[in-house]
This record gives C-alpha cells, sequence and structure tokens, in this order.
C-alpha cells in the first residue's frame, strides 16, 4: 500500500504537475515544429527482503520497501531552435528516502528549481515504560510511582551502625550492612520485580529521525555580465533520539581506615532514565544576492536570513520512583569517618524531571567577495562577512522539585524553584555578532614558480547576558547548590553563564616551484592563533611548516607526498580545583591542551600496462597531547594504507580490487579522586596535585585495527545484451582495551586498572545486478543484495541492569536500544526504458 502523503507532498507534486504540464504543453508544440528535444527514462520494478535482526541499523539512512517501487523518473526538454529548457527528476517516489527536482527557464535568462528531499535517520528500537503525551512529555501511571517509592532503599539504610573502635568488620555483626544482606535483598527485589514486570508487557519504540528540505531557486541575468538570484528553503526534521539523564548515589562497603573518609571501596547506585528526545525542528533560510562579473574582475553581495525553529522547548518525564518530591540527605553522621564532607545521598528524588532543549534563534548575514586580477600573473580574492544571532527562548525553573527549599535541616534557596518567575532574568537575552573575513593571493612571477598566501579571521562575539544565579539543583534535582562544581573549601565560585568569545586566526604561505621536467616541490608554513574569553585559557598558538613534491617520470605515473609538522602552545590555562577551573588539577582538554603534530601523505598512481590501474597510497598522523598535564587524550596515532586495482581485460570483462588496512592508537592518562593521602608516594604529587593520589593513576591505551576489502567485477556474457555486474566487500574492525595503574599497586579498589572485553565490528556486504538489453532503450533485470552485519560490545546492555553486579542499578531504566547486528536478503526486478 502506497504511504499517504503530507500536505507539502502533495503542494509539490502540484507544482510539479503544473510545470511539467505546462512545459509538456510547449514541448508538444515545439516538438511538432522541429524545435524541441524531448528525453528521458523510467525505472520501476518490485523488491522483497528479509531480515533478521535490527532492521533500523540495515536501513539507516535509506527506506527498503516490499512490493512495487518506482526507482527513477526522467523528463528532459530542450529547445533546438528556441532557448527554453525542462528537466524533470524523480527518485524513490514512494518510500522514505524519497527526491524530487524540477529545473527550467530560458539559456542564458534565467533559471528556476524547486527540489523536495527526504532521508530518513533510523538508529535502533527498544523498549520505554513511560507513555508520550506529545510535545516532549512522558509520564507513567501513579500506582506504578507509589509502587516502586514503596520500595526504595536508602544510603541510609544501607550503612546502620557506626564503626567500632579500631576498624570496621564486614560480618553481619559489624558495623555494616552488607549490600548482600537480606534487608537489602528483600527491599531490592521487590523494585526489581516491579520493573521487570514493566519490561514484560512495554511497547517497542523505534527511534530515529526524517529530514524533509524543500527550497526554491531563482536567478535572472541582467546583462552578460550581472545577474541576481534568490534562494529559500525549509527543513523539517521530526523524530526522537536517545538522551541520558542520570545520577549516582555512592557508599562504602565497610572496608575503611582511620582518615580516609570511606573511599577504600566504594558501592555505586545509578540513578536515571533513557529517554527518546522529542525532535521537531523546522529551519527557514532566505538568501538573496546579486553579482558583477567582468573579465578582470568580478563582486558578489548576499544576504541571509536563517530562523530555526524548535516545537519543542523542554522534555519533561516522571521518575518513575517516585511519586512525592523529595530532597537529597546529608552524610555528614553516618558514619562518623565521613563527617565533614557534606555530601549529599539518596540522589534523584525529584517526582518530575527536566530537560532544556535547543532554543529558537535567529540569524541574519550579510557577505561581500570579489577578486581581481593583478600584474605579473596574480590574482587576489576575498570575502567579508557579518553575521548577528539572536536568542530569548524562556528560561524553564530552576527544577520541578517543589521539596528542594530544605534540605537536611539547612535553609534552601527560600524562593519557590518550580516558578520561573523567580529566576534573575527570563530568558537570556542572547545576542553573538560574527565577523569573517577571508583573502588570498596567488602569484606566478615567473614560469616556474607559484606563490599562494591566505589569511582567514572569525571573531564569534557573545554579547548575551552574563547571568548570576543564586544557586542550582544539583543530584538529580535533588539538592541545591550555591557554589559550582567541587572546588577548594571557601572559594567564591558563583553561579553564572558562561558568554564565550573567540577570535581565530589563520595565516598561510606556500610556494610551488617546477625544479625539472617530471618534479615539482612544494614548501609552506603557517599559523593559527585563537583568543578566548570567560573560558579556561587565554588563548592558543600553533606554528607549522611542511613539504612535498609532485614527481612524474612518465605519462602513465605520478608520485605524490607531503609531510606537515606543527606545535601548538597554551597561553593562561587556569589551575585545576580553583574558583575560575573548578575541574581537576591537571587535567586539560585535547583540543586546549599543548599538541605536537606530525602529518604525512604519499600517493603513488600508475598505469604499468594499458588496461591495468594499481593505485598505492598511505597517510600517518600522530599527536602528542598536553605535555606536563597528567590527565586526558595524551596521544593519537593513525596509520593507513590502501592498494587499488583497476583492470580491463576485454570489452566484456572488466573486474576491480582494493585493501585498506587502518591502525588507531589513543593513550589516556586518568586518576581515581582520593581525599588523604597516606601513601608511600606522597613525594610524586606535583604542587597543588591534590586530589589524586598517584598511587590511584591508571591508564588506558585504546588500539583499533580495521581491515576493508572489496572486489567486484562487470561481464558481459552476450555483448552488448546480457550483463552480469557484481560486488563484494568486507570489513573488519577489532578495538582493544589495555589499562594497566603506572606505579604499581594501588590504593583504593576503584583505582584498579581493568582490560574492558575486546569490541568487535564486521559487515559483509555482496551485490549482483543481472541485466539483458531488449533494444537500446528497454532493459531488464533482476537484482540481489546480501548484508551481514555484527556488533560485539560491552556496551550493549540490557535495559534493565538490576543485579548485575555490586554496583545495583535498581533506579536506572534503560530502553535496550543497542542491538544493531543484522542479517538482510533482498531480491528484486526492475525494468527501465529511455527515451
Amino acid at each position: 500500500m502506497m504511504k499517504r502523503k503530507s500536505y507539502k507532498h502533495m503542494t509539490l507534486a502540484m507544482l510539479l504537475s503544473f510545470f511539467a504540464t505546462v512545459g509538456a504543453a510547449q514541448a508538444d508544440t515545439d516538438i511538432m515544429e522541429g524545435k524541441a528535444t524531448i528525453s528521458g527514462g523510467i525505472n520501476a520494478g518490485v523488491q522483497q527482503k528479509i531480515i533478521d535482526g535490527s532492521r533500523e541499523k540495515f536501513e539507516e539512512y535509506r527506506d527498503v520497501q516490499n512490493g512495487f517501487l518506482i526507482n527513477d523518473f526522467r523528463l528532459k526538454g530542450d529547445g533546438n531552435t528556441t532557448p527554453y529548457f525542462l528537466d524533470v527528476k524523480i527518485k524513490n517516489p514512494v518510500q522514505d528516502n524519497e527526491f524530487y527536482q524540477l529545473n527550467g527557464g530560458v539559456h542564458g535568462k534565467y533559471n528556476f528549481g524547486l527540489f523536495y528531499d527526504s532521508i530518513p535517520h533510523n538508529f535502533s528500537s527498544g523498549k520505554f515504560l513511560l507513555n508520550d503525551l506529545g510535545g516532549g512529555r512522558y509520564a507513567i501511571g501513579d500506582v506504578i510511582q507509589s509502587q516502586l517509592q514503596a520500595n526504595e532503599i536508602l544510603r541510609s539504610q544501607r550503612l546502620t551502625y557506626a564503626p567500632p573502635p579500631g576498624g570496621v568488620t564486614n560480618t553481619a555483626g559489624g558495623a555494616f550492612i552488607n549490600p548482600a544482606d537480606a534487608q537489602n535483598q528483600a527491599q531490592d527485589a521487590g523494585m526489581t520485580g516491579i520493573v521487570n514486570n514493566l519490561y514484560g508487557s512495554a511497547n517497542t519504540i523505534k527511534l530515529g529521525l526524517k529530514r524533509e528540505k524543500t527550497g526554491f531557486a531563482f536567478d535572472y541575468r541582467i546583462s552578460d555580465d550581472a545577474k541576481v538570484w534568490t534562494k529559500i528553503s525549509n527543513e523539517k526534521r521530526i523524530g526522537t533520539r536517545r538522551i541520558n539523564q542520570g545520577t549516582y548515589e555512592r557508599y562504602n562497603n565497610g572496608n575503611t581506615t582511620a582518615g580516609d573518609r570511606g573511599h577504600i571501596v566504594d558501592f555505586f547506585l545509578a540513578a536515571g532514565i533513557e529517554l527518546p528526545e522529542t525532535i521537531d525542528y523546522r529551519t527557514t533560510t532566505l538568501n538573496i544576492g546579486t553579482g558583477v562579473y567582468k573579465k578582470n574582475w568580478l563582486a558578489d553581495v548576499e544576504y541571509t536570513f536563517t530562523n530555526f525553529d524548535n516545537k519543542v522547548s523542554t522534555l519533561t518525564w516522571d521518575n518513575p520512583f517516585r511519586i512525592t518530591d523529595a530532597t537529597a540527605t546529608n552524610a555528614a553522621a553516618t558514619p562518623p569517618a565521613l563527617v565533614g564532607t557534606a555530601n549529599p545521598f539518596n540522589r534523584g528524588r525529584s517526582a518530575t524531571g527536566q530537560m532544556s532543549l535547543t532554543p529558537d534563534s535567529q540569524s541574519h548575514d550579510l557577505a561581500v567577495s570579489g577578486s581581481v586580477e593583478l600584474p605579473l600573473h596574480s590574482r587576489v580574492s576575498g570575502t567579508i562577512s557579518y553575521g548577528w544571532i539572536t536568542q530569548d527562548e524562556a528560561f524553564a525553573p530552576y527544577t520541578r522539585n517543589s521539596a528542594i527549599s530544605l534540605i537536611a535541616g539547612t535553609a534552601g534557596p527560600g524562593f519557590d524553584v518550580t516558578n520561573p518567575a523567580n529566576l534573575p532574568q527570563q530568558d537570556l537575552n542572547g545576542k553573538v555578532a560574527t565577523l569573517f573575513q577571508s583573502y588570498q593571493l596567488t602569484s606566478k612571477p615567473v614560469e616556474p614558480l607559484t606563490v599562494t598566501a591566505r589569511y582567514r579571521y572569525y571573531d564569534y562575539d557573545n554579547r548575551s547576558d552574563n547571568i548570576t544565579f543564586p544557586g542550582y539543583s544539583a543530584f538529580g534535582d535533588s539538592f541545591w547548590r550555591t557554589e559550582k562544581n567541587d572546588v577548594t573549601s571557601g572559594q567564591d565560585a558563583p553561579v553564572r553563564n558562561e558568554a564565550l568569545s573567540f577570535t581565530r586566526q589563520n595565516a598561510e604561505l606556500a610556494i610551488d616551484y617546477h625544479l625539472m621536467k617530471p618534479l615539482t616541490v612544494m614548501v609552506e608554513g603557517f599559523w593559527e592563533g585563537w583568543d578566548r574569553e570567560q573560558l579556561r585559557i587565554d588563548g592558543t598558538n600553533e606554528l607549522g611548516a611542511g613539504g612535498g613534491f609532485i614527481f612524474k617520470p612518465f605519462k602513465a605515473a605520478k608520485l605524490k607526498g607531503n609531510y606537515r609538522y606543527a606545535h601548538r602552545s597554551v597561553d593562561g590555562y587556569k589551575p585545576g580545583n580553583t574558583a575560575e577551573n573548578p575541574e581537576a588539577v591537571g587535567l586539560a582538554n585535547y583540543d586546549w591542551a599543548d599538541r605536537v603534530r606530525h602529518k604525512a601523505d604519499l600517493r603513488l598512481q600508475m598505469m604499468p600496462v594499458e588496461a591495468l590501474t594499481v593505485g598505492l597510497s598511505g597517510q600517518y598522523l600522530n599527536d602528542k597531547y598536553g605535555n606536563d598535564n597528567r590527565f586526558g587524550l595524551k596521544k593519537n596515532e593513525n596509520v593507513t594504507g590502501a592498494i587499488d586495482i583497476a583492470y580491463a581485460a576485454s570489452e566484456a570483462l572488466s573486474f576491480y580490487a582494493n585493501y585498506v588496512k587502518e591502525y588507531r592508537k589513543g593513550a589516556m592518562q586518568s586518576a581515581a579522586k582520593d581525599d588523604a593521602f597516606n601513601g608511600s608516594l606522597n613525594s610524586l604529587i606535583p604542587p597543588g596535585g591534590a586530589p589524586f593520589n598517584p598511587e590511584n593513576y591508571w591508564n588506558t591505551d585504546i588500539y583499533e585495527k580495521v581491515d576493508t576489502f572489496g572486489v567486484g567485477a562487470t561481464v558481459q556474457v552476450i555483448p552488448d545484451k546480457l550483463t552480469v555486474n557484481t560486488s563484494y566487500n568486507l570489513s573488519n574492525s577489532k578495538m582493544d582495551f589495555n589499562t594497566v595503574n603506572p606505579n604499581g599497586a594501588v590504593k583504593l579498589a576503584n583505582a584498579l586498572g581493568q582490560s574492558w572485553p575486546t569490541v568487535r565490528n564486521r559487515l559483509q556486504e555482496l551485490k549482483t545486478d543481472i541485466g539483458y538489453n531488449f533494444t537500446k532503450n528497454l532493459k531488464a533485470g533482476v537484482t540481489y543484495l546480501y548484508e551481514w552485519y555484527k556488533l560485539d560490545d560491552f556496551v550493549n546492555t540490557s535495559a534493565y541492569m538490576a543485579g548485575a553486579s555490586v554496583e545495583n542499578t535498581t533506579k536506572y531504566l534503560f530502553t535496550g536500544a543497542n542491538n544493531f547486528s543484522y542479517d538482510a536478503h533482498v531480491a528484486g526486478a526492475y525494468l527501465s526504458y529511455k527515451f
């Protein structure tokens, strides 16, 4: 059954029909008078698919339907003695990945174009316990919330007694209730049973997006060297994609020593939910421009307006585990070893959660570009663009947890945190101005020498309001904090937004010199500089140099190579654990860290004999980050080699083969947080290095090897009649994780290095097309597609993981939408006619 078309489809079809009808009427007259030529073609057929596994992954960016299909339609009319032309293209008109295009006009005078393009993006399918009420609102029954709340087990119930003098035991008669004790098991079992029953009866949901883009363009030539144009497009994106919200509860299992504040062996309880984020975007873009094109110079001016409209500004959902709002509790007195931590437990206790989504915005941009010929075979070109963006989406309230104003006897914010009227400002009053400049000078003062100089400048000036908030809702909307993040006690880290601004500049100088007939050499130098405001660094500077060559020893061979070296340095990086940078000491974002880069590329293309073409290529990239920064991404290395072979044995037989080998390595350095240092490696702690003891360092090396192989052939079994096209592709990826503790035995058990399971990613694809030409214009054929995809990944978790480990996630609900493996067969037959 053909899918019901939307209003936009019908409108577009009517417009296409109108223009096609008018064009056809004119074409009939012109053909009869010998003034025009009509050509085109149609490809239609039937197909059947069988999919075992994830249909969404198989159809990630396509729609493979069963039954009758129109694959392609083309109608083209062009005048022989008249200037009129018309061109209609249609692809997959009854599928989700459909495309329509109509172009027409008068040669040398005006052109118009109309198009509609639909592209699906399917993610996966899973189970979701909440009901979609529309508009980004998800809810669950009150009875379920009440039952799950009644089965809640709190951290205070897991740690009931204070430790005895001299230490702690794990026995039932000791200081702590062990997570495996009967009380905990019984309460966990009650919650687990309810949730498992809900998943057993839950409906399957499909996560995916669909992009629909419609546009119209028109240009009119005022004179031989001047024209004006306008373009308008509208893009609609609708669907759902996975998004996570959650927090955790940390507690000690009973193994502790004095002064360590309970961190020797921590257990964690995850609380949260995996949600389907509602996507309902509209993006409208209008372009108006004019240009003048002379023999020695040209110039363009264009104005662009973009309006982005998100129909769903906030995502809200019921917390399945709470029907009444509650606050986190303070662990300062349970047990005494934890006194002074002021660390709230029992998190994620708001009955309703919320999350702000992408806000509406409007942008304007005015661009002027041009170029001019200069003496000495030179040309200079440039572009200047100024834009401004505004955003005034209303803020959501601090939280929907009405109980947050009172936390464990401590005064809360003193106002209703669920009322957006109590925010210091109702919206951001967002304003951003952008200035872009790009210039290029190319000169060939003497025959063997070419000099190219480039400069680019981009300024992002964020003029949005800087707003200071009295605090924010933390720990799963269950606790009120008046400072950002974990900073040293007594420091002032007010809660306010950061209106980030930056300026980026690039300069390059390249020289090509034709040294001799077969050899050209190149040298280059480049610089990139960033200046940033309201960020944890002041800026970065990168200097680099490189060189290359092109060698053509004879007509059928070409060897090309280049190498680049670059060094990036950081200016004014703020140290961690401070009000300016609440992050960990020694942690650097890799994009802001010092970097040394080596990059090389080598390619050989040759034709040993007339029918054989061979290509060899290799690439190498090595990035080292951070210098003395202890934590974060430290190294990224990529090596790739490839070979391509194409051979035309005869007019009746040709084939190709290719193979690509990729190797990637990444190195991470990390550490587990501690509150006290009493180990043997204290002397290794750098100044200001708290709270990361070298005994708790752990490093991970990530290795990935990818092999990709492909072969294909075209055989004319009966010359000009029966043709067989077939191909086979195989891709195999293997990723290993090697984690070690570089300083030997660890102090904290949760810092012990664990190597993760291997991740394997494999894809096989076989395609065959057998076609028979009845006449020059009529062809029939059959097709077959086989795809097999297998993903073995340790993150392919089930929807509900309660009891999977001692870190018991009884209060975290996933969708289980991570089954991507499939085995698919698609067979079809088609008929193609050209006229």
